[in-house]
C-alpha cells in the first residue's frame, strides 16, 4: 500500500435489536466494541480514526455516509452482530473498491482465529459482495458513492446464546482483532513506541529476546517498558508479544 495517513470512519449499529441474553442489546454492544477499536486502531502507524457522533432518531446509519464524506474519510467500516441463527463472522464489501474486499477477507480470518463458534457459512470465507439484488445496504452503497471504501462488519449471531454470550463478554478480543486486520490490510505497523522495549528508537529482534527473557523470569522490566512490551494490550508480556515484534522486524 502507498505510505499514507489512512482516515477511518467508524459506524456503530444505531438500532436496539436484542441479544439472546436478557439485558443486551447491538447498539450497546457495538456502541461499545468502538469506543474500543478507536484505542486499538490508534496504536497503528498511518491511521486516524473518528468514532462517529450522528445518531440519528430513525435508529439507523441515516447521516453517517455524509458526515465521514465531511472529514475527509478514506475507509468507511460499520460494526454490527448478526440475526437470525446461525454461527460465525461475515464481511460485506463493496466490489467496485479492491481495498474493500481486501479489508473483507482480512477481518473475518482475523475474527475466525479468535472466535470459539466455529462459522456455519455456506461461502468461506465469509465475505460478500454488495449488490442491488442481494445485499443492499446503504452503509456500503452510500460510501462507497462518495469515494470510500466500505466495509459492513458482521461479528457474530446475537440471537443465539453462545454467540451473544462470545460478543458480551469478548469485546477487547474483537477490538484487537478487527484492528490487526485493517492494519494488515493497509499494510500499516504498529507504531514504534509499542515494541520499542530498549528505547532505542527501534523495534526489533533486540526488543523481543527481551520480551523472551522476561517472560522467562530472566530479566525484570520497568512499568514503562512493560507498557512497551504488551503489543497485544492484553495485561501480560510474554511469547505472543515478542511474536508480534519479530513479524514486524521482518516487515509482516
Amino acid at each position: 500500500m502507498e505510505d499514507k495517513t489512512y482516515r477511518v470512519y467508524l459506524s456503530p449499529a444505531n438500532h436496539h435489536k436484542k441479544y439472546a441474553i436478557d439485558g443486551y442489546t447491538e447498539k450497546e454492544q457495538m456502541d461499545k466494541l468502538a469506543s474500543i477499536l478507536v484505542n486499538e486502531l490508534e496504536k497503528y502507524e498511518g491511521i486516524e480514526t473518528i468514532l462517529t457522533s450522528v445518531y440519528d432518531v430513525d435508529r439507523s446509519y441515516t447521516g453517517r455516509p455524509e458526515d465521514a464524506l465531511r472529514q475527509n474519510c478514506d475507509i468507511y467500516v460499520a460494526l454490527h452482530s448478526n440475526g437470525g441463527g446461525g454461527r460465525g463472522a461475515c464481511v460485506f464489501y463493496h466490489p467496485d473498491y479492491p481495498l474493500s474486499k481486501t479489508l473483507a477477507l482480512a477481518i473475518v480470518k482475523a475474527l475466525n482465529a479468535v472466535c470459539p463458534i466455529i462459522s456455519n457459512r455456506a461461502v468461506q470465507p465469509a465475505i460478500y459482495p454488495w449488490s442491488y439484488t442481494e445485499w443492499n445496504f446503504g452503509e456500503l452503497r452510500e460510501p462507497a458513492s462518495y469515494g470510500m471504501a466500505p466495509v459492513l462488519i458482521e461479528h457474530e449471531f446475537h440471537d443465539t446464546v453462545d454467540g451473544a454470550r462470545w460478543l458480551i463478554e469478548s469485546l477487547d478480543t474483537i477490538a484487537k482483532a478487527d484492528a490487526s486486520a485493517i492494519a494488515e490490510a493497509l499494510g500499516l505497523n504498529i507504531k514504534s513506541s509499542l515494541g520499542d522495549v530498549n528505547g532505542d528508537g527501534k523495534v526489533n529482534s533486540l526488543d523481543a529476546a527481551a520480551v523472551l527473557r522476561y517472560d522467562a523470569g530472566l530479566q525484570q522490566f520497568t512499568d514503562e517498558e512493560k507498557a512497551a512490551a504488551d503489543i497485544n494490550g492484553d495485561g501480560t508480556v510474554n511469547s505472543l508479544d515478542a511474536a508480534q515484534i519479530l513479524k514486524h522486524d521482518a516487515g509482516l
